[in-house]
């Protein structure tokens, strides 16, 4: 099967490490270099596509990179404001401001903006945190109001109805 839509939120390795048992990438999940994820084998893509790549704040460049390798041109993005369980303001980590958002590139090839069915989807979205580089119901809503499928996502964790998933965190069928 081909798809028309991609999901990706690559485990980037990072440059440095955190204190703590729990904090950073690599002490919750198995880490990649930008070559390693540039030319990861991404699952058969139609001729007109779009991708969601999300990217970390510290590596804008590498995230340009693996979309060009993948055979996409960036396009725009998506602006995830983070909220606490509570509701407030997330105070995230970060070397020079705290991050209280996450961003994910929308990139295309070839045609794929005649599969968008809503013209009318906003940029940016607010949801709550529920856990270490988890993305929120939110933002696959937001995915399906704007383009149709056939959907895939790859480095998932959770599955979805309607979408294809692949992943080595990947929860049990049926779950």
């Amino acid at each position: 099967m081909a798809f028309r839509v991609l999901v990706a939120d690559p485990p980037w390795k990072f440059n440095d490490k955190l204190p703590g048992p729990t904090r950073g990438a690599e002490r919750n999940y198995e880490c990649m270099t930008v070559e390693q994820i540039r030319t990861f084998p991404i699952p058969k893509m139609l001729p007109d596509s779009i991708l969601f790549l999300w990217q970390v704040a510290s590596m804008q460049q590498a995230a340009l990179d693996v979309a060009e390798g993948w055979g996409y041109a960036v396009k725009s993005e998506i602006v995830w404001v983070k909220r606490t369980k509570t509701g407030k303001p997330w105070f995230g980590m970060g070397r020079y401001v705290r991050a209280a958002h996450e961003t994910c590139l929308v990139a295309t090839r070839g045609k794929a903006a005649s599969y968008v069915l809503d013209h009318g989807v906003r940029s940016v979205f607010e949801a709550k945190v529920s856990g270490h580089s988890v993305k929120p119901d939110a933002f696959y809503a937001l995915v399906e109001q704007l383009v149709r499928g056939p959907r895939a996502e790859i480095f998932a964790r959770k599955r979805r109805a309607g979408w294809t998933q692949f992943g080595d965190q990947l929860e049990p069928e049926g779950k």
